[in-house]
């Protein structure tokens, strides 16, 4: 019993995050009906953002403007995902369907 918990209690030390802006959070946005759900959303500095595709067509989640990210494309049941670094707003498009935007408004804490 000993050696499970000395596995046990770094991975849930590593995992409830912290850092300097206190724990981390994980969002889900889902992608269906050729749209991302929610559209907008509120996140923290340092939260892991997950996409999972539930459409039959494959779609990404790209960021535009100044922050640069791209999940690749996703196929039906795939995931990516992006923790943001900076404040600010952080909009987002499809780039295999550019009328697929979001949003992510990403807060200090």
């Amino acid at each position: 019993m000993i050696g499970r918990f000395a596995i046990v209690l770094p991975l849930a030390v590593f995992a409830a995050g912290g850092g300097r802006y206190g724990p981390s959070r994980t969002h889900i946005i889902e992608i269906h009906g050729m749209a991302f759900h929610p559209a907008s959303l509120n996140v923290s500095v340092g939260d892991t953002v997950v996409w999972i595709n539930h459409d039959i067509v494959p779609h990404t989640a790209t960021g535009s403007g100044r922050r640069k990210w791209d999940s690749g494309q996703l196929q039906q049941g795939d995931s990516g995902r992006y923790v943001p670094r900076r404040a600010g707003r952080a909009p987002y498009t499809c780039s295999l369907h550019p009328t697929m935007k979001g949003l992510l408004i990403i807060g200090r804490e």
